[in-house]
């Protein structure tokens, strides 16, 4: 374990050294903090509540977990439901560590006296990356009600299938919660300090290592089968990615905008618009 920490210390810290040689002349994002703190850190308040009602939401009964046959699984998900259950317990500990460092690891854009004078614009636009990948994850896992891994292994015994938090397999929010802190943290170093080539794609493919980490221990604890651990890294690199780049875009062009808008009844929200 001591190991897995060092190599995903030493990664994340080059994320955020790799960008030193250059130089920031300006920030390349406008930021509606009045707007956009606020309401990311109550979505990012009120997903705690998500959580726990998605978890008594996803539940299963022994009826339900008797059902349940490996064989109509996919080929590609299949063996992820025959894993030793005997590795769960400390597969599940380390997928909450990588996942934690992960979370804390934009911390590291601190090491730069440039960004840290941006640091309440990028905490705003890190929570508000964070509540849209939240948002996206409660409207995907609440209908679906995947059965996750575990409860189809027979080595599992049936008192451990049943029960709150047993169907919110598809997708991963270890996984996607990993990739868009990592890929946040990534996107953000390049735009500032205008990071091309081979130092790019070297400052991405160490962001990928953590979420990957998370999601091959996410599966040894048989809580996701593959293609829920490659949804979640998909939609976390979207997310970490994307809210950057679209705040971007709004200095970029007068085509695509990203804005806070209040309707008459005083409710707040954002609009992206595109003018033809």
């Amino acid at each position: 374990m001591k190991v897995y920490v060092s190599l995903l210390v030493f990664l994340l810290y080059s994320l955020a050294s790799l960008g030193q040689v250059d130089t920031v002349s300006r920030s390349p994002y406008r930021i509606y903090r009045t707007y956009e703190l606020p309401a990311s850190l109550a979505v990012l308040g009120t997903s705690i509540f998500g959580f726990r009602q998605l978890d008594r939401h996803a539940s299963l009964t022994a009826e339900e977990v008797i059902k349940l046959n490996p064989a109509h699984l996919n080929a590609f998900d299949r063996p992820v439901a025959h894993l030793n259950p005997a590795r769960f317990g400390l597969a599940q500990t380390r997928s909450d560590q990588f996942l934690n460092l992960s979370i804390a690891s934009p911390l590291l854009l601190m090491l730069s006296k440039d960004l840290r004078k941006e640091a309440l614009d990028l905490l705003t636009l890190y929570t508000t990356a964070h509540a849209v990948n939240n948002l996206i994850y409660f409207a995907t896992t609440f209908p679906i009600r995947r059965a996750r891994p575990l409860t189809y292994n027979p080595a599992v015994p049936l008192q451990d299938k049943i029960g709150h938090a047993k169907t919110n397999s598809f997708y991963s929010g270890h996984v996607s919660f990993s990739t868009t802190a990592t890929f946040f943290g990534a996107k953000v170093l390049t735009d500032y300090y205008q990071i091309k080539g081979w130092k790019r794609v070297a400052i991405f493919t160490a962001a990928a290592v953590p979420p990957v980490l998370v999601g091959i221990n996410r599966m040894q604890a048989g809580k996701h089968f593959r293609t829920d651990v490659l949804t979640g890294f998909v939609v976390g690199a979207a997310c970490g990615i994307g809210i950057p780049e679209l705040h971007k875009f709004r200095q970029k062009t007068r085509n695509l905008s990203f804005r806070p808008e209040m309707t008459g009844t005083g409710e707040r929200g954002f609009a992206l618009t595109y003018a033809f």
